[in-house]
């Protein structure tokens, strides 16, 4: 038999089933946040004993993902260079067969009554987020944490902040910042505020457990908020919350505060070869089993225009079909 070398389906089906369970278990955000860990120390996020805290370890060190470091009495695990990059990978296969799996397994419902299917299947909105995390890694989390960074923002809201890596990541970058994420997800914004506390940030971070529309009718949660970040958010605003969407622009562009609203989603057809794949299924999942309409470029162009920003840039994100776009008054 051929012996295929690199990244191939059979690592990462292994390594999606090992993320899995570190999601499930609780550790995998901290594995992925710090340098060095032990059991003793994961231990006291983990939602499982130490005794399989330990094997999981080991199991990762065997897949080459962790490196077992010290002798039987003092061990710790450091992850490898190619950790990150395994799960921004293993993030594009759990998001389509994991996050998406009440859709595709039953397609036939949707095609034959999509308004009662979509009553009956939806997505599961802690699976999302965390698939969506993992493959934003490497593909459209740099970008704009690159560019929120060198604004030196004093304070950063994060809008659908998930589990809270990217505000942890941003405020250990931004010296004496502060944070603030909102999110429709109660065990995503308790996974944040776990991590937030692993980092030692829980005095500089706070998590709110609420859809994000809730600021247009509480502006007060914007008072002295720099910078706004919303990554794959707002898609789940439209057709059918497009008011809303426009009021949340006009929220944040009145916040006298605010520098910059920086935006990252997806556009409904992209050009490129390398993109155009996984954008025409992502559009078609979303249009077809979750009737969301994406926004082409000049379409936000023009909604971020008339909320009141007078320059709006957009850039080509490093994921199928994602687009950075960044509004400044």
């Amino acid at each position: 038999m051929q012996k295929i070398s690199g990244l191939t389906g059979s690592k990462l089906g292994g390594a999606a089933i090992l993320m899995e369970l570190g999601s499930q278990y609780g550790v995998l955000d901290a594995l992925r946040e710090t340098d060095q860990v032990s059991v003793g120390k994961l231990q006291k996020i983990s939602r499982v004993n130490g005794t399989v805290l330990a094997d999981y370890l080991d199991a990762l060190a065997q897949a080459g993902l962790l490196r077992r470091e010290g002798n039987s009495a003092s061990v710790v695990y450091q992850v490898t260079a190619e950790f990150e990059t395994v799960v921004n990978h293993v993030g594009y296969v759990a998001w389509a067969l994991n996050a998406c799996a009440p859709l595709l397994n039953n397609a036939l419902a949707f095609a034959t009554d999509n308004e009662a299917a979509q009553a009956c299947y939806p997505r599961e909105g802690g699976v999302v987020a965390r698939t969506s995390q993992w493959m934003g890694a490497t593909s459209f989390y740099p970008q704009p944490e690159d560019a929120i960074v060198r604004m030196v923002p004093s304070r950063i809201m994060d809008l659908g902040s998930g589990s809270g890596s990217l505000l942890t990541r941003l405020l250990n970058r931004v010296e004496g910042s502060s944070g603030i994420g909102i999110d429709l997800s109660g065990q995503a914004t308790a996974q944040a505020q776990e991590l937030a506390r692993l980092n030692n940030l829980a005095h500089r971070l706070e998590f709110i457990h609420s859809p994000i529309q809730a600021l247009i009718d509480n502006p007060h949660y914007l008072e002295g908020v720099e910078v706004v970040h919303a990554g794959f958010v707002l898609h789940d605003l439209l057709p059918a919350e497009e008011a809303a969407l426009e009021g949340l622009m006009r929220a944040i562009r009145a916040q006298a505060s605010v520098r910059a609203f920086v935006i990252v989603d997806a556009i409904p057809a992209a050009p490129d070869e390398w993109e155009r794949t996984f954008a025409a299924a992502f559009n078609h999942l979303h249009a077809h089993f979750m009737s969301r309409r994406l926004l082409a470029e000049d379409e936000w162009r023009e909604k971020l225009t008339a909320a009141g920003f007078r320059h709006v840039v957009i850039e080509t994100l490093n994921h199928p079909g994602g687009r950075m776009i960044i509004a400044s008054p």
